[in-house]
């Protein structure tokens, strides 16, 4: 091999080696670092996507910011923290004011600790144990129409007796059948929770006539606080001098001492 050739192909494997280390140590490190930054890339638009997207939800949120705070007052003052009860004694009297009845008693007794309610009884086991009963008597029994599965109680496991209490209450009032009908109706539709327990009426106008028309009605039923009952009563107690019903043509009034 003569001198030209051999310094030809040294060149050559000279040119190649720089090559290669041009690329180990020039490029390679800089496709390396556009890869690295073409998938941070990828990762902070899809961060930025999703921060748009809870920017999103959050502006939402914030145009219906007003009405939920309406329906948490108005769900605050269903089932209020405390009793609050000459508010609702003043409600009482605005809404029998409204269909022409007036309020002449008003008591509540000390309220009462929560407790989840018991399933109702086998209907249909109870029903065949009175057919088997009247059976037995020799009554001939007629068969009857299967009898509705009761609902199912749903219950909250975070509504317990310590945060949470019932006062029972009750209203009278004077007017006619169609007025307490009509105080009952506004009395459920209130701004206070209020279930109605009894309804009865309890006078006349014509004394012992055998055709006297009641006219005066006791309506029974519960209120509810987001309290337990021992602070509950506390407030019942503080709030006693308050909660007087003042009744007119010459009704007693009663005082909403928890008796």
């Amino acid at each position: 091999m003569d001198r030209n050739r051999l310094k030809m192909i040294i060149a050559v494997l000279t040119g190649v080696v720089v090559l290669a280390l041009g690329f180990v140590l020039g490029v390679q490190p800089q496709l390396t670092a556009a890869s690295t930054a073409s998938q941070q890339t990828a990762s902070v638009d899809e961060q930025n996507a999703t921060l748009r997207a809870g920017l999103a939800t959050l502006k939402a949120d914030n145009e219906k910011l007003p009405a939920l705070q309406s329906e948490l007052g108005a769900l605050q003052t269903s089932v209020p923290s405390q009793a609050t009860l000459p508010a609702f004694l003043t409600e009482i009297s605005q809404l029998a004011s409204e269909t022409g009845a007036t309020v002449t008693a008003f008591t509540t007794s000390d309220a009462v600790a929560y407790a989840p309610a018991a399933p109702a009884a086998d209907a249909t086991a109870t029903d065949a144990a009175a057919t088997d009963s009247t059976a037995a008597d020799g009554a001939t029994a007629e068969a009857t129409a299967p009898v509705a599965a009761a609902p199912e109680l749903v219950t909250d496991p975070q509504i317990t007796a310590a945060n949470f209490s019932s006062i029972p209450i009750t209203v009278t009032v004077k007017g006619s059948y169609q007025q307490a009908r009509d105080f009952l109706g506004r009395l459920q539709q209130g701004s206070r929770l209020f279930l109605v327990t009894n309804f009865a009426s309890s006078g006349s106008s014509e004394g012992g006539s055998t055709n006297a028309v009641p006219d005066q009605w006791t309506v029974g039923g519960l209120v509810y606080v987001l309290q337990d009952a021992a602070a509950t009563q506390a407030d019942q107690a503080a709030e006693t001098p308050a909660t007087t019903a003042e009744g007119t043509d010459d009704a007693s009034s009663d005082t909403a001492a928890g008796e």
